[in-house]
């Protein structure tokens, strides 16, 4: 496939309103080609070519940084706080003690510590679907609000069986969480069109007929926790909201175009939100941890579920939740991240742009950079899934936090349970890819 200078300049937002639109715009490889990674343990993948060579398949090439003069600065800022804590460091050389060193750390910059409501959950419907009952259900977890979650459970398995915390993207989709990975017969042809290019197919559903209990809440800022702007006063918003804010009014609801108008006002308000968030004293990666932690609690406490056998796995923003939660939570014995793992620093010149504010944590690269954070999970096993027409990380950065994952799991003597691989794919989490994270997940959990 001949990849253009327009296509290669397609982001997720970008295929959301192309999609809510009706057209569909196709940054990766089409539906018919796929590309089988080599069935080894360790983290060198080689999937382009005949060579089998790592060479991404998109110039990523920019000819300035994106903050032109100021960038030297901010990259020497970043060599000043390269992660001082991470377990290749010599200081360590006991999993264990670095874990114990590093997780506090890590929970302390997240900066989102609630006190619990006593865990409970109100059933709220009960679907018997092919393999599977689907039940929606509310979760107990703070004094201001319950999580939304639904949960489905296996009809055919031993129990008690292992369960699964499926998190869903962001795509610059906030109109729809869970829905992203749980179908419905009701689904808009806009929902449909968007799994379909993402996924293939509502891998929540595919994880349930193999057995797997899984949870899938909506994150906070989508789907039913989305920011309703469309209750928003435009004769007072922030001037710059307004137009699209009026425009808004007039759409009728629940069209591709109030779709459009809706997934739009709320990427430009993630700006607001944040800013909100910050001066409220948390940080929104902390509020997305705290709950899908929360979600673990409520799984683990399922009559169907073994405690002691628990993962999770996403794509995009659902793999930053994986990276996240793999490294907060001990109980997660094995993760596949999809589409979110690379080195910060490789990310300040040009590749910042393409990033939602859910993903920073103030403070905390000095310390521990986003492999050394996933890496808090072992000894339990974890996956990276890249995709190598993946435009928003430089393939170098992509390339660089495999390998530092792979050597942190070779320091601690486990290096069979990390993996790494490539794929000749857009930013997407495709059925084949799918299909190694289920094995990975089996031969692991």
């Amino acid at each position: 496939m001949v990849m253009t200078k327009k296509s290669q300049s397609i982001a997720r937002r970008d295929f959301l309103l192309a999609a809510t639109a009706g057209t569909i715009l196709y940054p990766g490889v089409s539906s018919g080609e796929t590309a089988r990674p080599p069935q080894t343990s360790g983290y060198e993948y080689g999937l382009v070519g005949p060579d089998r060579s790592l060479k991404p398949t998109i110039d990523r090439t920019f000819p300035t940084p994106d903050l032109a003069n100021l960038y030297e600065t901010m990259d020497w800022i970043s060599s000043e706080n390269q992660p001082r804590m991470s377990f290749l460091g010599s200081k360590w050389s006991n999993l264990e003690e670095w874990k114990q060193a590093a997780r506090p750390l890590f929970h302390q910059h997240l900066n989102y510590h609630p006190t619990p409501e006593p865990l409970s959950a109100e059933v709220i419907s009960r679907e018997r679907r092919d393999g599977f009952t689907l039940e929606a259900v509310k979760i107990s977890a703070t004094a201001a609000y319950s999580i939304p979650g639904w949960v489905l459970v296996p009809n055919k398995a031993r129990r008690p069986a292992p369960g699964i915390i499926a998190l869903h993207d962001h795509g610059g989709n906030y109109l729809w969480g869970h829905e992203k990975i749980i179908s419905s017969p009701h689904d808009p042809p806009a929902l449909t069109q968007y799994r379909n290019h993402f996924y293939g197919r509502p891998y929540a559903e595919a994880l349930a007929r193999k057995g797997y209990v899984v949870l899938v809440i909506d994150g906070f800022y989508f789907g039913s926790r989305r920011l309703r702007v469309e209750d928003i006063d435009a004769a007072t918003a922030p001037g710059d909201m307004r137009p699209a804010l009026e425009e808004l009014s007039k759409i009728k609801p629940n069209t591709r175009a109030w779709f459009s108008a809706i997934n739009h006002l709320c990427g430009r308000y993630e700006d607001l939100t944040a800013k909100t968030i910050f001066a409220a004293g948390a940080t929104w990666p902390g509020i997305l941890n705290w709950d899908d932690r929360r979600s673990v609690d409520y799984l683990a406490s399922r009559p169907e579920v073994d405690p002691s056998r628990i993962g999770c796995l996403g794509l995009s923003l659902g793999g930053l939740r994986t990276d996240y939660l793999a490294a907060a939570d001990p109980r997660i014995k094995v993760a596949c991240s999809v589409g979110w793992m690379t080195e910060f620093r490789a990310q300040l010149r040009n590749y910042l742009r393409n990033h939602t504010w859910m993903v920073y944590i103030p403070g905390l690269n000095g310390s521990l950079d986003l492999p050394d954070q996933a890496a808090m999970i072992a000894p339990g096993a974890f996956m990276v899934q890249h995709c190598l027409r993946d435009g928003l990380y430089p393939h170098e950065g992509q390339r660089a936090s495999v390998k530092k994952l792979g050597e942190i799991y070779a320091k601690a003597g486990i290096p069979e349970r990390f993996s790494g691989r490539f794929y000749d794919y857009g930013h997407s989490f495709r059925p084949d890819m799918q299909d190694d994270a289920f094995a990975w997940i089996e031969r692991w959990i």
